[in-house]
């Protein structure tokens, strides 16, 4: 088990070229390691796309399953990382995920592995570096006094061929649901006053609703509910100061 984290990518590199970063990136860990990772083409001047109508080609790609990580030999020490994809959104049979993962002295994380080079196709070494956001309580009458949360929310129709996920840390929820071959994705955002916000939505349909996980009579470690004919599970409740 860890303790949840919501991380930011701020580059990616493909040496020896310059790092860039062509996207939204953000990555929800839960308690027990069930993470959602969504990355989404923008630019400096861009909102993120919001609506049904928005393209899917301005997902870059998204993913969720569970990570499992090595203990450094050191405190502070490299150590080894890997996320097993039960949904892709590029995919149906996804290839290793995996990487090195290097503390910086600021704080923040490279991670060191191969994967393909979308400009060249082959396959190549890359960097990603990586910085904690930090987890804020939200105060609604379900957690007063619980400090902060960590919910994973889980929905499987193989007849449908459906797989969904929805983690949510603190003030940031983040979803995706793949029927077929189509994606749905989700992310939103805490606001204080102006309650939750949706901050990104790509894909047709109403099956995913990271709205759901709001809801105090919901949110309960082990409980299903139904929407729209497809049932969702809580399989993590995580409270912690």
């Amino acid at each position: 088990m860890t303790t949840p984290n919501i991380s930011i990518r701020k580059h990616i590199r493909h040496p020896p070229a310059d790092p860039i970063e062509p996207t939204s990136t953000l990555v929800l860990m839960s308690h027990s390691s069930h993470f959602v990772d969504i990355r989404i083409i923008t630019s400096p001047n861009d909102s993120l796309p919001n609506s049904d109508e928005s393209p899917l080609s301005s997902l870059d790609w998204a993913f969720a399953g569970i990570s499992t990580s090595s203990t450094p030999s050191e405190p502070g020490g490299p150590y080894h990382s890997a996320w097993s994809h039960w949904i892709d959104s590029k995919t149906s049979n996804p290839e290793k995920d995996e990487g090195m993962m290097y503390v910086q002295p600021g704080g923040d994380v490279l991670e060191c592995g191969e994967n393909i080079n979308k400009t060249t196709g082959e396959v190549d070494k890359y960097e990603e570096l990586w910085g904690d956001v930090p987890v804020q309580r939200v105060r609604k009458r379900i957690e007063d006094g619980e400090g902060h949360v960590s919910i994973v929310a889980e929905a499987e129709d193989a007849e449908r061929s459906i797989r969904g996920m929805i983690v949510r840390v603190g003030d940031w929820c983040q979803g995706i649901l793949k029927v077929g071959e189509e994606i749905m994705v989700e992310r939103w955002h805490w606001t204080g006053g102006g309650g939750w916000e949706s901050i990104a939505r790509l894909g047709r349909g109403k099956l995913l609703q990271c709205a759901l996980m709001f809801e105090e009579g919901v949110i309960g470690e082990g409980k299903r509910y139904e929407y729209e004919g497809l049932e969702w599970e809580i399989v993590e409740l995580y409270h912690w100061k």
